[in-house]
């Protein structure tokens, strides 16, 4: 991936620093609603554009009643979605989705009935975040040059990659207008992968979460390219691992964030990233190729026989797994159902799951209800 990843970086230049502070001078609000006791606000921040068209938005829930001066926790919520980029001729790939400003009711429908709710519900009055994910780009736009985006801002400008930049700025908003002590950030899918690099940077910022929820994708280089060079079959999700994805999006994100050397599982092992994870994977999860054995590339050139997903994730097993006793990061490995009856522990995301079962017996069968437990012993850390 080296010499891949210079000619992409070598085209698209560099970005801003990881630990700036993003810009939250422009930000307003825009809508606001009540929902089930709950109230939320809707805001814009024009300092960071979409893709296609509109501005970064994000919404904070407060419970009603709540008081604003109080201390309270804070839920970050990083939606999925996939990740985009855009083709030679201009064109937005794999579709126009989730490259523009994003509605309201879009943004409440990720406050999801699983482990958010039950976050909600928590007695430590939790707020609750939800950002956008509008620049497509993994949460990992830094102001960074967009290659081949056509599209520009009402004063003619172009439209760079945002998602990292964003969703700081969120947070630091948030926790600027309501007094918090402590946050998280719960990532699923493309929000799962986005948690590292958010996390990696506030931390450098002196901002750092007290811990991550990183629910069903993690960033590994080495997985997709066997994917696609060994043309690996399981389940749809193995379509995604392309050449042309893996290029389209690493040239879009800030180039520290797409260094082969600061993938997750090198900041965990190598002590850069200290931030407390939670490591969560579905073992036939049918967005990272399901269950189907492979040849597992591992970081030190050897190989083993893995189920497809699970060799997604074992870079990042083994460096959690080879932490000094005592440290607050843990892998969750679990086996959850989904929509596919004939095909075990298929279910995508499982966070979002109401009520979702466990038959892994290496962790909780309600393991909602585990990582709430983890989030509660992160909360007295300090």
């Amino acid at each position: 991936m080296a010499p891949l990843l210079a000619l992409v970086l070598g085209a698209v230049g560099l970005s801003a620093c990881l630990s700036a502070p993003a810009k939250t001078d422009q930000i307003v609000r825009i809508a606001s609603t009540t929902v089930d006791g709950w109230q939320f606000d809707q805001y814009r921040n024009p300092a960071y554009p979409c893709s296609i068209s509109g501005y970064q938005t994000f919404v904070i829930g407060t419970r009603v009643g709540s008081s604003p001066t109080a201390t309270r926790p804070l839920w970050v919520k990083m939606r999925g979605g996939g990740a985009g980029w855009f083709a030679a001729d201009g064109s937005p790939q794999p579709t126009a989705g989730v490259k523009s400003e994003e509605s309201f009711s879009t943004q409440l429908g990720y406050v999801d009935k699983g482990l958010t709710a039950l976050v909600q519900a928590a007695p430590e009055g939790f707020r609750v975040l939800v950002v956008s994910m509008c620049s497509h780009d993994i949460y990992a736009g830094n102001d960074t040059p967009d290659p081949n985006n056509p599209n520009t801002t009402p004063d003619g400008a172009a439209r760079p990659t945002t998602g990292l930049t964003a969703t700081k700025a969120a947070i630091q908003f948030a926790t600027a207008t309501y007094p918090t002590d402590d946050f998280f950030l719960h990532g699923t899918s493309a929000g799962s992968v986005g948690t590292f690099g958010v996390a990696w940077a506030l931390q450098q910022q002196g901002l750092a979460p007290a811990g991550i929820v990183a629910d069903a994708t993690v960033l590994n280089q080495e997985w997709q390219r066997y994917v696609f060079e060994n043309g690996v079959q399981g389940s749809v999700g193995c379509e995604k691992a392309t050449e042309e994805r893996g290029v389209g999006v690493l040239g879009r994100i800030d180039p520290e964030l797409g260094d082969p050397a600061n993938q997750p599982d090198h900041l965990v092992a190598e002590g850069r990233l200290t931030v407390p994870i939670l490591h969560l994977w579905n073992h036939g999860d049918q967005n990272s190729c399901g269950s189907v054995p492979i040849d597992c590339p591992l970081h030190d050139g050897t190989t083993m026989v893995l189920g497809a997903t699970d060799c997604a994730h074992e870079p990042l097993r083994r460096a959690i797994a080879g932490l000094p006793a005592g440290s607050r990061s843990v892998n969750l490995p679990v086996c959850v159902e989904g929509g596919d009856a004939t095909t075990s522990c298929d279910r995508h995301v499982v966070t979002t799951a109401k009520n979702g079962v466990n038959t892994d017996p290496a962790s909780p069968a309600d393991y909602n209800a585990a990582i709430l437990a983890w989030v509660r012993a992160r909360l007295a850390d300090d």
